[in-house]
């Protein structure tokens, strides 16, 4: 395919976001390059391999209200693969694991009834901003114990931060909790009144191999390094400079 009049433009990063660009803007005009440090795609969502065995490094899942992933699915040819499952709920305190997929589940946890009354309290609050801009100015352990309570972030909330976000809990906002509330109501103010999660089968393994299928279709390209790198503004266009001494050592893209 010749290059003669086609735009250049490199991605920064290969990633589920780089991609998504790289998909927008691959074709027949542009010569697009994604570059990327690690040794694979895929970033965050890259799977784990051994001894054959494929799974997702990180715990991915997709919701109907999901609309911009589904309709990246639908661009690859995925979306119709999806199985979707119902979810259940559990929480899991002094060795052992008692459900919480409804009302009366929640009630019957073993946390005290103040706790799971202002729990419920912070969850509605929290599902019914709107101006969340506001709270990324607030640390999410603070506004969950100024709503919830000392007993409850220490028994409920701070386990589930741990697990989910290390020990960076301590740097994230409230607008973490918002986001992950919205997200995960927003099927059910559109009238589904359960939760259904769904997936690919093979995982984002599965995805990355489709989506670097039809990049190929497109004319992509690839470049590796394994150290630091450096962008910025010319006037021209964008100089990139890589911390290997392998090629790419500096390009400029228009």
């Amino acid at each position: 395919m010749s290059t003669v009049g086609r735009r250049r433009i490199a991605v920064v990063g290969g990633g589920i976001l780089g991609l998504t660009i790289a998909l927008r803007l691959a074709g027949p005009d542009n010569e697009v390059t994604i570059i990327e440090a690690a040794p694979e795609l895929g970033g965050l969502a890259s799977p784990w391999e051994i001894d054959g065995l494929v799974w997702d490094r990180h715990y991915h899942v997709t919701l109907l209200s999901d609309a911009h992933t589904r309709g990246l699915l639908r661009e690859l040819g995925l979306e119709h693969e999806m199985r979707w499952v119902e979810t259940k709920t559990g929480y899991y305190a002094g060795g052992r694991l008692y459900p919480s997929s409804n009302t009366i589940e929640y009630l019957r946890l073993p946390l005290r009834m103040i706790d799971k009354l202002r729990i419920a309290a912070t969850i509605i609050v929290v599902s019914r901003l709107d101006r969340w801009q506001r709270l990324e100015e607030i640390g999410l352990e603070k506004w969950l114990r100024r709503w919830s309570g000392r007993r409850a972030l220490e028994s409920f909330w701070r386990p589930q931060l741990r697990a989910k976000l290390g020990d960076s809990y301590r740097e994230a906002s409230a607008a973490f909790l918002w986001a992950t509330v919205q997200r995960l109501y927003a099927a059910r103010r559109s009238g589904l009144k359960k939760e259904l999660f769904g997936y690919v089968p093979g995982g984002y393994a599965a995805i990355l191999a489709r989506c670097s299928e039809v990049l190929e279709g497109r004319g992509w390209r690839s470049a590796w390094t394994r150290r630091s790198r450096e962008s910025s503004p010319e006037p021209t266009g964008w100089s990139y400079r890589s911390g290997t001494a392998e090629p790419p050592t500096s390009t400029t893209w228009w």
